[in-house]
């Protein structure tokens, strides 16, 4: 999205140190595969995924990701996962087409972050509001999850914004 393409959101965050594996397994799958499966379907990298920085993680639900870790466990659920994060690879090439379509057409644009998410550097919003000036961005109390650790403010944030671009109210039903 950004201009020369340094200032992307999406390159921002295929050039940090913590994508460096993914990259490496996206450059040579059957060299990498191991390794990465190992760590991805691991109870560690799957507790983390949620907990990421936040510095109380004893407000989380353990439940997310145990669930999550008995989901992953299932027979072949490693396998349409790994064949998941390989295609995620097509995305990244897409990234500048996506960026310069942003750019040209200027949709209302609402960008909900979590400040403790392992995985996207909450850095990597300026981009968007540079590229997209009327872009609203939110940066939550909260991790990669944040519709799960924030149900009710992220649905008040994502009603408000649909009621004033679509010209009417929306109705938050509790």
């Amino acid at each position: 999205m950004g201009r020369s393409g340094s200032g992307s959101p999406f390159l921002i965050l295929n050039a940090c140190r913590r994508w460096q594996k993914r990259r490496e397994f996206w450059a040579d799958r059957a060299a990498n595969e191991a390794g990465l499966r190992a760590n991805f379907s691991s109870f560690a990298a799957t507790k983390q995924r949620h907990v990421g920085s936040n510095p109380d993680p004893e407000t989380l639900d353990p439940d997310r990701w145990t669930d999550e870790f008995a989901f992953l466990s299932r027979p072949g659920e490693d396998d349409i996962q790994i064949d998941l994060f390989y295609d995620y690879r097509t995305n990244v090439t897409n990234y500048p087409a996506w960026g310069a379509w942003l750019r040209l057409h200027q949709p209302p644009t609402l960008v909900i972050w979590g400040k403790y998410d392992p995985s996207f550097l909450v850095a990597e919003t300026a981009a968007y509001q540079r590229d997209l000036p009327g872009a609203e961005v939110h940066i939550l109390d909260a991790g990669h999850f944040a519709l799960y650790e924030k149900p009710q403010e992220v649905a008040e944030l994502v009603g408000d914004f649909l009621g004033r671009t679509l010209g009417r109210p929306a109705e938050l039903k509790r």
